[in-house]
C-alpha cells in the first residue's frame, strides 16, 4: 500500500506542535546567529511548500528537521560570501546526531513543559528570557535601558535559566517522563 501527504490539518497541527522544536534545532545550529529567526521562516516556507512530499505515518520530525539543515547549510553558504563565521559540516552533523537520537516525545514533552514553566515566572524573569533570545535586541542595551549592569542581568540570566531547568525537571518527573 502507498503512503500518501496527510491530510491538511493533520500537517497544519503537526507543524505548530513542531514549531518550538524547530526552532530549538534551528538556533542550535546557529548559536548567536541573528539569521536564526529568518532561517526559521525560510524553513516553514519550505517545509509548507514540500508538504505533499511527506509520507503521513512517518517521523515528522526528523523530516523537517532534515530540511531546516539544509537551510541553515544555505544561509552559512550566503554568509560565507559576506564573511561571516560558520558551522562546519561536521559540526552540524553532530548536532543534529544528539537532537535525532532524542525521541519526538520526549521533545515534545520538554517543550510543553518548558513553556508552562515560562509561563509561571515573573515578567521581569520572562522579559529577560525574552530579550536575550529575541532577535535585535542585546543583554547590554536591555541593561541599559532599565538602568542595570550588564554583569548583573547575566547574573541573573544564570538563576532565571537554572529556575527553568529545575522546573522542567520537575515537571517531567511529575509526568513520569524522565528517570
Amino acid at each position: 500500500m502507498a503512503s500518501h501527504p496527510p491530510e491538511i490539518n493533520t500537517f497544519i497541527k503537526l507543524l505548530l506542535e513542531h514549531q518550538s522544536a524547530l526552532r530549538a534545532y534551528i538556533v542550535s545550529l546557529m548559536p548567536g546567529s541573528d539569521d536564526a529567526e529568518d532561517v526559521l521562516q525560510n524553513t516553514n516556507v519550505v517545509i509548507w511548500e514540500k508538504m505533499n512530499s511527506f509520507e503521513d505515518g512517518s517521523n515528522f520530525q526528523a523530516w523537517i528537521f532534515a530540511i531546516a539543515r539544509n537551510m541553515v547549510k544555505s544561509q552559512f553558504r550566503a554568509n560565507k560570501r559576506h564573511h561571516s563565521p560558520s558551522m562546519d559540516d561536521e559540526l552540524i552533523q553532530a548536532i543534529d546526531q544528539v537532537w535525532n537520537q532524542r525521541p519526538e516525545k520526549e521533545t515534545t514533552l520538554r517543550q510543553r513543559a518548558l513553556d508552562r514553566c515560562l509561563e509561571k515566572l515573573k515578567p521581569s524573569d520572562r522579559d529577560l528570557i525574552e530579550v536575550r533570545y529575541s532577535k535585535g535586541k542585546t543583554l547590554e542595551q536591555h541593561a541599559k535601558r532599565i538602568k542595570r549592569s550588564p554583569d548583573s542581568l547575566r547574573t541573573a540570566l544564570s538563576r532565571v535559566r537554572a529556575k527553568l531547568r529545575n522546573c522542567v525537571h520537575k515537571r517531567l518527573l511529575l509526568e513520569g517522563d524522565v528517570q
